[in-house]
């Protein structure tokens, strides 16, 4: 399973052992959680850093679970995106994404992390679907999840209780399906011009994804390639 794509400022890769003290730093700041996934069970940095040690020994196939650093080519790391309840049956996931610091919670470098998500998501995982939890609270994020391409879905009234606050709050439900996606203009126009290509458009080499797992890898492979091909000639 590919679990890394790159943009031309902004690439992605599964998140390591070594990631642990910046993740530590978000998960323990109550102003980045709060937005991202509230509620988190508290842990040390140790305990964090053999969690994401003991994810590497399984696929995020087997785990059903994909955490993916989000890093700038000059910044660094700035942000953290999950791939959750990830089914190989019912090809969809859970999608949340989250920037550590606020000046990066909007404008190009948010949208290029997502694109290169959605990326992965439909292209490389042959996924049908994504959707995404908002907090009620969280409009800014609510009103650009729908104006990315997200379709509003519902309102799940009253349905998370926030610990530290003592008070139930509503939930967005939104989600995006492939065939939406595949024919969305703006991520299409976003995609090239952020991306240096078009990524509504499947990948020839993995329109029918083969169940042989010999040729599942090499289709792997050739796409990977492929990606790091198109994005060192963007960048050049």
């Amino acid at each position: 399973m590919i679990i890394s794509n790159h943009g031309n400022s902004i690439f992605i890769r599964q998140s390591t052992p070594e990631d642990a003290p910046i993740l530590f730093r978000a998960y323990t700041d109550e102003a980045f959680i709060r937005l991202y996934r509230s509620n988190s069970s508290s842990q040390s940095e140790e305990q964090l850093r053999q969690r994401l040690a003991d994810r590497l020994k399984k696929t995020p196939e087997k785990s059903g679970y994909l955490e993916l650093m989000i890093v700038h080519r000059h910044y660094g790391a700035i942000g953290v995106a999950m791939l959750n309840d990830l089914s190989s049956t019912h090809r969809r996931a859970e999608y949340l994404i989250g920037f550590f610091e606020q000046k990066h919670r909007c404008g190009k470098y948010a949208l290029e992390a997502s694109l290169l998500i959605l990326d992965l998501a439909f292209n490389a995982y042959n996924l049908n679907k994504l959707y995404t939890y908002v907090y009620e609270y969280n409009e800014y994020a609510e009103r650009s999840t729908v104006n990315f391409g997200f379709t509003q879905e519902g309102i799940l009234k009253n349905h998370h209780y926030l610990i530290h606050e003592k008070r139930f709050v509503s939930l967005y439900i939104n989600g995006l399906v492939v065939d939406d996606f595949r024919r969305h203009d703006k991520m299409r126009r976003l995609s090239i011009k952020l991306l240096g290509r078009d990524i509504t458009q499947p990948e020839k080499e993995i329109q029918a994804v083969p169940l042989n797992q010999a040729l599942t890898a090499q289709y792997a492979v050739q796409l990977r390639d492929k990606l790091r091909a198109r994005s060192q000639t963007a960048t050049a």
